[in-house]
């Protein structure tokens, strides 16, 4: 450089060009200047790529943690899908276990592609390939088996529990590929934290660092010109204009390359005097020389600026912001671009102080923001980085809408502060009324801030470092604000702090806020604590964040298992399906989350239900930043429910079952398992009061042969066992918890134990079933290891009802039996009685048509003697046959009512057997038959009635003749059996059918009855046998051969006592004497004449005088009149009946016939008819039809008698 010419002192220098030495100061500022601008260039391009690098590399290994996250989600789902199918017993589907085995593959190959080249990292991988194929191989396995047949195999196989080994190291490598990852995620979030925080130094210093050189430049621009005036002031002009031009060019230039925005904006219109490029660029392109702020500002994004210009053309207050998002057109029809800034707004004033212009320099921060945002998506699936991007932006948000940004400086060595005005007006105070001093800082500041500040304060200034200081303010209005103080230490030479400058905002509003949020939070949890429900929160995706204690209490959770997802392990694996389906509508509705499931209790490993009800926080913004809600034990209610639709099944079930009593109790078995049981066993009460097993229902297939050995056992008299006790107490009987001695105590031997000890019983409930008082079984519900079931208190008052209703049930069947029994026999009794009407009708009209058709003939008169003989046979004959059909029915009726007497004697059967043979004689010779006879036992004794014991020989006898064929022969034989007397009966008929035997000496009951019978009779005969014989004290049986091969009747009486003589047999009454009755004058009452006649012409033809009358009062008429000395009276009579005229007749004096003798004449003839004819005032009862020879005697023994008193 050329030296600077010499010039005396205190004289101008000479006129002349300027020296060129003295443009070289001015060259090297503008070189420094350039080299200043592009080093800082170089720094930030070089900070942004690293900001861009980092925020790549947090994105690449969340890629990784996540899809290592849904490979572990493929082979549990995998897994749990073809363990629930198998449960289910469903067959899985092959396709779509291939889908899930691609999906698997893909994952695995993008976990290759993703792995970072760290050997443990990859190591631990390829152990991860190794287990997931391992997996696939067992569920290809079960896939096969389950094809081929054999899902039991396959489902035994996966409660081996090797699948859940593997899935169980396949998850602790995930944790700790996790692990890592979070550890490298972590590292990249605090080096991109540095590299923002250095990006903004290097922006700011650069800023500072062209500003200074600018000013500098300017400086050596105005000593410049100074000399050059001193030297020629016509040619200085010119230059200083060139040199200005220069100048102006030089800080264009120097605009347009800096990497900031910057802007001059005039006061008043608010029109643009400079724009350099990089303004131009962040509003879109396009002129802003010369147009006005609002023009150039256009969009919403941008009236916080104009606002804060607004104020600034108003008060003189520069603004500043960080990371405002600016949006403008990018030329592209209906597309818009955005750029991220950070501003400040500086007043520039004239002489006189007023804001002439303001100036705008704004950073484009887009990349930084872009990367930050980066990095928050894609850590805000993971908890920490979620919640502290949460309360960053939180804190970010109330910071810039409740705080003002204020600048102040402070000069250690001059112990000086300097505030801006946005400080003063933070501390309560004027404009410009800080009097700078330490002094008057520290008594701004709260006591008990104080010592916390200078201790904070101790390492920044030892080391030159940056701080942050939160502290109150005691403002001159008696308020106190929350300040937050950024700063930085600055150091000289010597490494001694000289200055300190930085920023100051209020946080009172923060602060204020994160105290309430402290209460909320606190009142929540106390309020969430003391709930009795399950409090829980979520994060958006389901996955667990907060349960209150009483969750961790009922569930025996930890709250490492509950985190993530591991909650819906509490839950039963028949519900996970409808909880998962449920949580996804909640997702896609945004609103609302309902599910019932059964939880699992972790003290007793039983299920109960809950209802689970939840709803959606939401930010400002309207998104979803968690879900909250309470499950609520609704077990009691749901069993209630279940318990009463449970019962309606049961009722309308029973209802609708046959009454056969295995239907209904296959219909409550059916019913309660596999619902509410996991085994039904049913025991009857049998006829001898043994328990009887009649049915053991059970859900699994797998147990068929225990069921068939616990049907072979039914309840013993076992004190402790359960269902002996509920019969013999008739109450319930609940067992808990079965242990295994009590198991042995109630089992009967080694293999009925075996058979209860592999159903893995849980608890047990006997309940008894009682109806009308009697106790008619035992319901025995159990619960296993099949459903992991236990029994509660409750579930014994539902199968107490169920009991009830079905032992109702049992006993309506029994009591529906019962009837239909008796409904049975009443139907064939009314069958038999009809066809018993039926055959006495055949029978009564049969004789009576001879009889009528004979008496026709004899009235005629033109039979021939010997035909008039025959015809009277033939009368009398069908008429004793009708007496016996008559006494046959009169019998009958005796012994139904219970008073057939018999007169007992001792008694020679031999003799009375011999009689009866006599009288079926001729019958038998008619027919040309034999009898033939074995009466050896002739001095045998019994004690009976000799009449009614020949009327039981007579009655099989003449059946045998009755009913075998001509030229046949009837066996009798009589013989002593022990200490009774034996007659058999055998004829040579066709025999006696099986299936009629039971019902042969029923009453009216007739083998061949109906139209087309061969034999005639009314069935009554061996009826009157039976009971007969059974008066006597003995029994009388029947047997028969095949077809063809007759028929044995036998009978045994027990032997009478020993007796000196034996009495003899009995002599038929010699028929009375005529002239008993000659000349006797008796009167005849009968409404029937036939009958009157009849009598009148049996009694005339013995001498009698005989008056006969219609009526009683006819008869009464004629006793008074005809005075007659016997008095024959039917009972049956028209107007006044036998009985009143027998008591008008005593009501009379004897003189006046009072005390005749008088005889009753009835059809009735029961014995109690007998009694009243007595009692009434008859001296004698003569039953209808009437023997001629039986009225003789009677009127004979009458006449013997003396007179009534």
């Amino acid at each position: 450089m050329d030296a600077i010419p010499q010039h005396p002192p205190g004289e101008s220098p000479p006129e002349g060009p300027i020296p060129r030495r003295s443009s070289l100061p001015l060259l090297a500022g503008h070189l420094l200047a350039l080299v200043a601008v592009g080093l800082i260039t170089a720094l930030f391009l070089q900070s942004t790529h690293r900001l861009t690098s980092t925020s790549r590399g947090a994105a690449h290994s969340l890629d990784f943690i996540n899809e290592a996250d849904h490979l572990l989600y493929l082979v549990k789902d995998a897994e749990t899908s073809q363990r629930g199918l198998l449960f289910m017993h469903e067959a899985p589907d092959p396709a779509a276990f291939e889908e899930t085995r691609r999906r698997i593959g893909l994952s695995l190959a993008r976990l290759r592609q993703l792995a970072p080249e760290e050997p443990r990292q990859r190591e631990r991988l390829d152990r991860m390939e190794l287990l997931v194929r391992r997996e696939l191989a067992l569920l290809e396995r079960n896939l096969a088996l389950t094809r081929a047949g054999q899902p039991d195999v396959a489902l035994a196989a996966l409660r081996e529990g090797d699948s859940q080994r593997i899935l169980d190291e396949l998850r602790a490598l995930e944790e700790r590929v996790d692990a890592e990852e979070q550890r490298r995620l972590e590292e990249q979030r605090e080096r991109l934290t540095r590299d923002a925080r250095r990006s903004e130094l290097i922006v700011l210093l650069g800023s500072g660092l062209v500003m200074t050189l600018l000013a500098l430049t300017s400086f050596s621009l105005v000593r410049e010109t100074r000399a050059r005036e001193r030297h020629q002031e016509r040619e200085q002009r010119a230059q200083v204009a060139a040199e200005a031009e220069r100048q102006r060019q030089r800080y264009q230039r120097i605009l347009t390359q800096v990497p900031a925005a910057v802007g001059v904006y005039r006061a008043g219109d608010q029109r643009c005097e400079l724009a350099n490029p990089m303004l131009v660029r962040l509003l879109g392109g396009g002129e802003l020389v010369g147009r006005t702020a609002r023009e150039a500002f256009s969009t919403p994004t941008h009236e916080r600026l104009l606002e804060s210009l607004d104020t600034l053309f108003r008060s003189g207050q520069g603004a500043s912001g960080m990371g405002h998002r600016w949006v403008f057109d990018n030329g592209t029809e209906g597309s818009v671009a955005e750029v991220f800034v950070d501003y400040t707004l500086q007043p520039l004033v004239d002489a006189h102080g007023q804001v002439e212009a303001a100036l705008l320099f704004a950073v484009d921060v887009t990349e930084q923001v872009r990367a930050q945002q980066a990095a928050k998506e894609a850590l805000a699936n993971r908890q920490r980085a979620e919640v502290a991007l949460r309360e960053n932006e939180a804190h970010l948000r109330r910071t810039l809408k409740a705080a003002e940004v204020g600048s102040w400086e402070a000069d250690l060595r001059a112990r000086r502060l300097t505030w801006s005005p946005q400080v003063e007006a933070m501390s309560g105070m004027t404009p410009h009324s800080f009097p700078g001093t330490f002094d008057a800082f520290l008594a701004l500041l709260h006591p008990e801030d104080r010592p916390r500040m200078a201790s904070r304060l101790a390492r920044p200034m030892r080391i030159g470092d940056e701080f942050r200081l939160e502290y109150r303010i005691l403002r001159a209005d008696g308020g106190v604000r929350w300040h937050e103080n950024r700063g930085r230490v600055l150091l000289d030479e010597a490494g001694q702090p000289t200055r300190l400058a930085g920023v100051l905002l209020d946080i009172t509003s923060r602060k204020q806020a994160e105290q309430s949020q402290r209460e909320s939070e606190a009142r929540f949890r106390l309020l969430a604590e003391t709930l009795p429900q399950l409090i829980w929160m979520t994060r958006p995706d389901g996955s667990a964040e907060y349960f209150n204690p009483r969750w961790y209490e009922y569930t025996g959770q930890t709250p490492e298992q509950a985190s993530q997802h591991g909650w819906l392990l509490a839950i039963h694996p028949d519900d996970l399906t409808a909880t998962r389906e449920a949580i996804q509508r909640a997702l896609t509705s945004r609103h609302f989350y309902r599910a019932e499931y059964r939880l699992r209790r972790g003290a007793d490993d039983t299920y109960r239900w809950f209802i689970s009800q939840g709803i959606a926080l939401r930010d400002a913004t309207g998104t979803i930043t968690h879900w909250f809600g309470s499950s609520t034990d609704i077990d009691d209610q749901k069993r209630g429910i279940d318990s009463l639709r449970f019962l309606s099944e049961v009722s309308e079930a029973l209802a609708g079952s046959s009454l056969d009593p295995m239907t209904t109790i296959q219909e409550v078995a059916r019913l309660t398992v596999p619902t509410f049981a996991d085994w039904c066993v049913v025991d009857l009460m049998g006829e001898e009061g043994h328990m009887e097993r009649v049915e053991v229902a059970h859900a699994d297939e797998s147990k068929k042969e225990a069921a068939a050995v616990l049907r072979r056992y039914p309840p013993v008299g076992k004190a402790e066992h359960p269902p002996s006790q509920a019969a013999r107490l008739d109450q319930t009987i609940f067992v808990p918890e079965m242990t295994r001695s009590f198991l042995e105590r109630i089992t009967q031997n080694e293999e009925h134990q075996d058979a209860a000890r592999s159903l893995g019983i849980h608890s047990l409930i006997s309940v008894p079933l009682l109806a009308r008082g009697r106790t008619l079984g035992v319901l025995t519900f159990l619960t296993t290891a099949f459903s992991g079931r236990r029994y509660g208190r409750a579930d014994t008052l539902r199968f107490e009802e169920v009991a009830h209703r079905a032992a109702m049930a049992l006993d309506n069947a029994r009591l529906f039996s019962l009837a239909r029994a008796e409904a049975e026999r009443a139907e064939e009794a009314n069958r038999l009685k009809d066809e018993f009407l039926a055959t006495v009708s055949h029978e009564l009209r049969t004789p009576l048509t001879a009889m009528i058709g004979w008496l026709k003939l004899l009235r005629d008169g033109r039979l021939t003697p010997a035909k008039q003989t025959r015809a009277l046979e033939t009368v009398d004959r069908n008429a004793h046959a009708q007496a016996q059909l008559v006494e046959d029915l009169l019998d009958v009726s005796r012994i139904v009512s219970g008073k057939l007497r018999l007169e007992t004697k001792p008694v020679h059967l031999a003799s009375v057997v011999q009689a009866a043979m006599d009288s079926v004689r001729p019958a038998a010779e008619a027919k040309g038959m034999r009898l033939h006879a074995d009466l050896a036992p002739q001095g045998d004794l019994v004690q009976g009635d000799a009449g009614r014991l020949q009327q039981v020989a007579w009655n099989l006898l003449s059946n045998a003749v009755k009913f075998s064929p001509a030229e046949s022969t009837v066996w009798v034989r009589l013989r002593r059996v022990d200490t009774s007397v034996e007659l058999t009966v055998r004829d040579e008929g066709p025999g006696i059918p099986e299936d009629f035997l039971p019902h042969l000496f029923e009453r009216f009951r007739q083998l061949d009855g109906g139209t087309t019978r061969q034999h005639g009779g009314l069935g009554l005969g061996l009826a009157i046998v039976r009971h007969l014989v059974e008066l006597h004290g003995g029994t009388v049986g029947a047997t028969s051969g095949p077809p063809g091969g007759g028929a044995t009747f036998t009978v045994r009486l027990p032997l009478a006592l020993p007796r000196a003589t034996a009495p003899e047999p009995p002599r038929p009454e010699p028929p009375p004497r005529s002239s008993e009755l000659a000349g006797r004058r008796i009167l005849v009452v009968d409404d029937e004449e036939d009958g009157r006649e009849m009598l009148k012409l049996v009694l005339e033809d013995h001498g009698a005088h005989v008056i006969t009358a219609a009526s009683a009062t006819e008869g009464l008429r004629l006793l008074g009149t005809e005075r007659p000395e016997l008095l024959v009276s039917d009972i049956g009579l028209p107007g006044e009946d036998g009985y009143a005229l027998i008591s008008r007749v005593r009501a009379l004096p004897a003189s006046e016939g009072g005390q005749i003798a008088a005889v009753a004449l009835t059809a009735y003839a029961r014995g109690e008819d007998r009694t009243r004819a007595l009692s009434a005032g008859f001296d004698m009862h003569v039953s209808k039809p009437i023997h001629p020879d039986e009225l003789l005697s009677v009127l004979a023994n009458l006449i013997m008698l003396p007179p009534r008193n």
